[in-house]
Parts: C-alpha cells; sequence; structure tokens
C-alpha cells in the first residue's frame, strides 16, 4: 500500500510547536504471505527499503518458516462489491486548501476557550491512499481511499473525535467536539451519591461498543471456538442457539458509501458482504478467515471493520435527549479501566469508571466514581435492556440495571 498523510497538531494548547508541527508524509508498505515447496510458509512485513535488500528479507522469512497447512490459502479472482471508499474533497488539503487544517484547528481551540478548558490536545489531518493485494494465482484487487480525522482532549478529562472519508464543515467538527465541552462542565462538578445496589446505568455508545467487541465479536471469533476458547461451540451455530434477548440483533454492513469503517475485501481477499451475526438474540454463524473457515469446514465471513459497520437493532430503542428528562436517578458510564483484564469466555466483569456522571431528575448532576459488576451475556438477555441513541455516535449505548458501588468524588 502507498499512503500520503498531511497533518498539524495541537500540544498543550499550541498549533504546529515543535511537538506537534505541520507534517506532511509519504510512506510505503505493505505484508506477503509465502508457502515454499516443502509447504512450509514464512509470512513478513515490507516497507519502501525493502526492494533493495529483498534477497535478505526472503532469506530471514525462510528461516522462521513454520508449518500450517490450513493457513496456506491463495485465493484466485475475485469479483468485489463497488464501495465507494475515495472523496474528491480530501486531495485539495494536500495543495489548494491545506489552510482548512489550520482552519480547524483554530475551531477546536475556540471550543477549548468556550468551555474554559485548561489544556488543549489534538489534531487533525488528512490521507489518500492505494491498497494493492495480488496472489500467485491471479487474485488482483486494488482499492483508493481518502480519510480525514480531528480530535481534541480538554484538560485530560475527556475528548471527542471526527473520523471521515470526506471532508466535514467547521459547523459539523464544533459541534462533534462541542459534546466533550458539554461533559467537561459536569465532570467539573462532584455529585452527592453513594451507596452500593443495582441502579439504572447508561454505558455510553464507546463503553458499550467495547464491552460488545470484547465480549461478543472476541467469543464469535473462528480460532476462540475451534480451540473451546469461547463459550459458543460450533453446533450452537448450526442449531441457531438463543444466546441474547430474542429481539436483539447485530449485523455487519461494510458497504455503506462513504463509511470509515467500510471495506470491498478482507486482508486475505474474501469479498466484504453485509453479514447478520445476531439475529433477534439467536447465533448466525461465526467470524472465519480462511484457516478457520477450513477447520471448521465453513464459508469465510466478513468481519467487523469498526464500530462503523456494525448496526444494532431492538424493539426498545430511545434517543439520549429523549431518554434523559424520563430518568428519576441513573449512572451515565462515558469511559471505564480495566476491562483488558476481564474474562472474556465467561462475560464477568467489575470495572472501575474514569469518567462518569450522576443522571437525577432528568438533569446531569455531576461526577461520580463507581464500580459496575455483572455478566455482560446477562445484561444482553435482561428484558430491561435498551438501545440508547447519541448524537454524533454511530453505535448505541446500552440502558439497564446494573450492580453499582459508588464513592462520591471526581
Amino acid at each position: 500500500s502507498e499512503r500520503r498523510g498531511i497533518s498539524v497538531g495541537i500540544r498543550d494548547n499550541d498549533v504546529g510547536s515543535v511537538y506537534s508541527p505541520f507534517s506532511y508524509g509519504q510512506s510505503i508498505g505493505g505484508s506477503f504471505l509465502i508457502q515454499w515447496r516443502d509447504g512450509r510458509l514464512s509470512r513478513g512485513n515490507l516497507d519502501g527499503n525493502s526492494l533493495a535488500i529483498i534477497d535478505q528479507v526472503l532469506w530471514t522469512a525462510r528461516q522462521a518458516a513454520y508449518d500450517d497447512p490450513d493457513a496456506a490459502q491463495f485465493l484466485g479472482p475475485q469479483t468485489t462489491h463497488d464501495v465507494p471508499l475515495w472523496s474528491a474533497d480530501i486531495p485539495p488539503l494536500f495543495a489548494e486548501r491545506s489552510g482548512y487544517l489550520l482552519d480547524v484547528a483554530r475551531r477546536l481551540q475556540d471550543v477549548a476557550r468556550r468551555y474554559e478548558a485548561q489544556t488543549l490536545n489534538g489534531g487533525v489531518g488528512a490521507g489518500t491512499g492505494e491498497h494493492w493485494l495480488r496472489t500467485s494465482r491471479g487474485l488482483q484487487l486494488t482499492t483508493q481511499s481518502t480519510s480525514f480525522g480531528c480530535s481534541a482532549s480538554f484538560d485530560g478529562l475527556i475528548g471527542e473525535s471526527v473520523s471521515r472519508r470526506d471532508v466535514p464543515t467547521l459547523a459539523e467538527i464544533d459541534a462533534q467536539i462541542a459534546i466533550a465541552g458539554e461533559y467537561l462542565r459536569a465532570l467539573r462538578v462532584d455529585a452527592d451519591a453513594r451507596g452500593s445496589g443495582k441502579r439504572l446505568v447508561v454505558l455510553h455508545p464507546n463503553v458499550a461498543y467495547s464491552l460488545w467487541s470484547y465480549f461478543v465479536w472476541s467469543n464469535l471469533g473462528g480460532a476462540a471456538i475451534y480451540h473451546g476458547q469461547s463459550p459458543f461451540t460450533i453446533d450452537d451455530f448450526t442449531a441457531r442457539r438463543q444466546v441474547f434477548r430474542d429481539d436483539l440483533t447485530a449485523r455487519v454492513d461494510p458497504w455503506q458509501p462513504l463509511g470509515v469503517a467500510s471495506f470491498r475485501y478482507t486482508a486475505e481477499g474474501v469479498p466484504s458482504e453485509p453479514t447478520v451475526y445476531i439475529d433477534h438474540g439467536r447465533l448466525m454463524q461465526p467470524i472465519v478467515d480462511l484457516k478457520y473457515a477450513k477447520r471448521l469446514n465453513l464459508a469465510p465471513t466478513t468481519p467487523p471493520g469498526g464500530n462503523e459497520s456494525v448496526f444494532f437493532e431492538s424493539r426498545h430503542d430511545a434517543a439520549w435527549d429523549a431518554l434523559r428528562p424520563t430518568i428519576d436517578e441513573a449512572i451515565l458510564v462515558l469511559s471505564v479501566l480495566g476491562l483488558h483484564t476481564q474474562d472474556r469466555s465467561s462475560g464477568n466483569y467489575s470495572l472501575a469508571t474514569s469518567q462518569a456522571l450522576l443522571v437525577r431528575d432528568g438533569a446531569i448532576a455531576g461526577r461520580v466514581k463507581a464500580t459496575l459488576t455483572g455478566n455482560f451475556f446477562e445484561n444482553l438477555r435482561d428484558e430491561s435492556l435498551r438501545l440508547v441513541r447519541f448524537a454524533g455516535q454511530h453505535p448505541p449505548g446500552f440502558a439497564l440495571p446494573i450492580a453499582v458501588e459508588l464513592d462520591a468524588g471526581g
């Protein structure tokens, strides 16, 4: 693949300082999979200097060869869906419209001042890329794509970002980053709340999807199922076993035009397609690459490309702005600590909140410290579970009763 990128950073309120300069870069990189005549395999990475030392690269790869017959799969020609991933308004940012990046940086500073943030860190950048995938069996796939992103973190407490394949307006950026500003105001106030027990908890979309990805996507993976590291077995998928509430559906759609997580084909060259993994609470199919598709005697599937490619559906679905005024008391969890230390296969968790807010009588009352304890699989079977749609967020949040231990203060 070949990529060009242009960016400017903000470090401790300063735009384009020595620690976050205005920069332009161009890079070439890639990876390879080789099957030698003896059937063994080698993998490796390439960069712009690899061609000059290709003999050394191949010699090193040969010395590291390993046996894995099921991974020795090389696709021939494939037909893929034409997913638009290129926006014509990105290339001008490298030339006559490069000043727009500074306009964005200034707008981020404006938002920080509006919310009286003492420290702003973040930046803005854009990129173009071209990706090639080739095999000795005739696979020839090429993708051109664009990207735009900006982010802002206020006082090291809270942040927001914008990620697109086209160029957003300053107003769109302002509206998204201002969400963090509103949370910043609330986090400055400590709420009076103590005690323990089950309470209504609203998991912000970032938290909800992180839990879903950690406990569900990982356990739907072919490797986990094949090696018995998942609570689900291949027979569960064959039987369409009911594992979550009967109205909950999760599907992947990688064909969204200019979707930041859209893609035409996987890293192995398997054409992407919309795929349902959970249908009304039932297991439909595991997430399998070529290797584990062969081991499990299945067709390879389209993996989630990021939360923007994942769609959730439920009969209990509400907008946060409509739900919040109806709440007597709840905890809004913006981020958690220690998810990576939890037991994936059991679904059990005990997580401290790094940022959480008390909602009382329909209004944000201030910051609280909390520890959440529960089982995510049971959460997804709870009749009280509802999806909550937040402005500026693609995936939904989750609202449901969870065991909470509160300690007031921020």
